[in-house]
């Protein structure tokens, strides 16, 4: 359970916190302005990072024990905010910003006895303090870097973070190593938070507090991975887990050192700009830079308990093939798209454009969505066996919350407060129909066909909804991929409790919720009454019941 509240927590308070951030940002002068470098062309707050760390230390300060690491961790992630936040402000010297990282990394490493033990190559003997000190300072300081370095597209670094956080989370989970599941679980729903704010066109960055917190974050929990709570693991899967940012990294100083160049000065080289420059779009680069990561993690689930050697060869293949498909497509002059200015006028694009001017399909799927949501919702939340206290508190919680606001909101449309409170409202009844469904159960092939119904109905919304009202973003792409693909790994221990469908239905919800909230036009009012209820329902049942 603390589990899924963490998670819960901090996505809620990212979302909650980062609005009220963006209107001090200029105010406080930490906004980002473009230039010949960048590929955004507006003025844009960079305080992110502010948002994601508060929201990601709520839940780990709330539930994990003091110990030693995990204090020295906290005052770690303290120390690289601080420097990063002033970078973001003041543009620092590349000196001073590492100064901030190294005191960062040693407070791990001499407080809290985080140390690369066992090295890939050296069998199962750990290595002395003189080996495995230095190369755990060089090795934070570098993925701190490397993911700092890759955020050059909206929700890029968010993206490939949380799939790494993720792998770390079902590696640590299969141990029974929850503090460090816990850790990663609460990175990766602040990064989720911040990233429905992120995907493009973004109208937040992370900026350097917020890159650098993921790099430190991931660095210090996969040596925690692979040292301390699963040393079974091969020590090279870390490599693996945290792997494009790192062939971004080495790609870029390699480039720049055989230019003669400092490894450190600005260029167009990275990963992102070379896809870019090759003609895949900013959707395309980010979605295709999220695949490449997924085989990556995946590769990682698969030879985790592999040779280094193994391990290695399988890493520097892959490395190899994205430099040989990069060198290739230089010397062809290949490119993604190839526009003539044409557009198609085939029978298909006009069926296409016909059903986007046409509004009564679209009606139809609305009106269908709003209603299959709130039965759902209100019986699911009536009929289910029993609401555990704590989910019954922080309902009646949310429900004040809701009341408040709906004396400021009435009539107007959702604020992201509400919408994050609908989102929790949701994760609630998914969760209670999943582990105590009472009578629900015997209707299970009945709630299948319905949520099949609604997977089609959204899927006919996005199709021909408008796409200023509605739109895909990688982040979608990227939930999609996660809600797939672990419930479904051998071994996870995650297949066999039905987590599956559990979270396919709440992706399904999520989404039919949000295409309700984009369409429902002056009668947001309906939807707040669903949520009251469901929350007061929830809330009451708990206590009373």
């Amino acid at each position: 359970m603390s589990l899924f509240f963490s998670f819960i927590i901090a996505v809620f308070v990212t979302m909650v916190l980062i609005p009220p951030l963006m209107r001090y940002a200029e105010l406080l002068r930490i906004v980002d302005i473009p230039d010949g470098r960048k590929v955004h062309t507006g003025a844009i707050p960079r305080i992110g990072g502010v948002a994601m760390v508060i929201g990601a230390l709520i839940p780990m300060i709330m539930w994990l024990p003091p110990e030693t690491e995990i204090i020295s961790f906290l005052l770690g992630i303290g120390i690289i905010l601080f420097f990063g936040v002033w970078d973001d402000r003041k543009n620092l010297d590349y000196r001073l910003k590492f100064l901030g990282q190294i005191i960062a990394v040693l407070i791990v490493v001499v407080y809290g006895g985080l140390k690369i033990k066992y090295i890939p190559f050296m069998g199962t003997d750990p290595v002395s303090d003189y080996v495995s000190i230095p190369l755990t300072v060089f090795a934070l300081l570098g993925i701190t870097n490397a993911i700092n370095l890759a955020d050059g597209l909206d929700g890029l670094a968010g993206g490939t973070t949380m799939l790494s956080l993720g792998m770390i989370a079902i590696l640590s989970y299969m141990v029974d190593g929850m503090n460090l599941t816990l850790m990663a679980i609460s990175v990766m729903g602040c990064i989720l938070g911040f990233l429905r704010f992120n995907t493009y066109p973004a109208s937040i960055f992370m900026g350097d507090g917020g890159s650098q917190f993921l790099g430190f974050a991931a660095g210090v929990l996969a040596i925690l991975l692979t040292q301390v709570v699963n040393p079974v693991l091969s020590p090279a899967v870390a490599i693996l887990i945290l792997g494009l940012p790192i062939l971004d990294t080495f790609m870029v100083m390699s480039q720049r050192l055989y230019e003669r160049r400092s490894p450190f000065s600005p260029d167009k080289n990275h990963i992102h700009h070379k896809l870019l420059a090759l003609g895949f779009d900013h959707y395309e680069a980010v979605l295709l830079i999220y695949l490449t990561q997924s085989i990556l993690v995946l590769g990682a689930f698969f030879l985790r308990f592999e040779s280094d050697v193994l391990v290695f060869s399988t890493y520097l293949m892959f490395c190899a093939a994205v430099i040989v498909f990069f060198r290739v497509a230089l010397n062809t002059g290949w490119r993604m798209h190839v526009y003539n200015g044409e557009k198609s006028n085939s029978l298909v694009a006009r069926g296409v454009l016909w059903l986007r001017q046409d509004y009564r399909l679209l009606k139809a799927v609305f009106y269908f969505s709003i209603i299959a949501i709130t039965c759902y919702l209100l019986f699911a939340a009536m009929l289910v066996e029993f609401v555990s206290i704590d989910i019954s508190l922080l309902s009646l919680f949310l429900f004040t919350v809701l009341i408040v606001l709906f004396f400021k909101q009435k009539g107007k449309p959702f604020s992201v407060v509400e919408r994050a409170i609908t989102f929790v409202a949701a994760a609630f009844v998914v969760y209670l129909v999943q582990v105590v469904p009472g009578v629900l159960s015997e209707y299970e092939l009945y709630l299948n066909i319905f949520f099949l119904m609604l997977a089609v109905a959204i899927g006919i919304g996005f199709r021909f909804s408008h796409t200023d009202r509605f739109r895909i973003t990688p982040l979608d792409f990227l939930v999609i991929f996660i809600a797939v693909a672990v419930p479904n790994l051998p071994d996870s221990h995650i297949e066999g409790a039905h987590w599956g469908e559990g979270v396919a239905k709440l992706i399904v919800l999520f989404y039919g919720m949000e295409l309700v909230l984009t369409n429902i036009l002056r009668r947001w009012d309906v939807m707040r009454f669903v949520i009251g209820f469901t929350l007061l329902m929830l809330g009451v049942r708990g206590v009373l019941i």
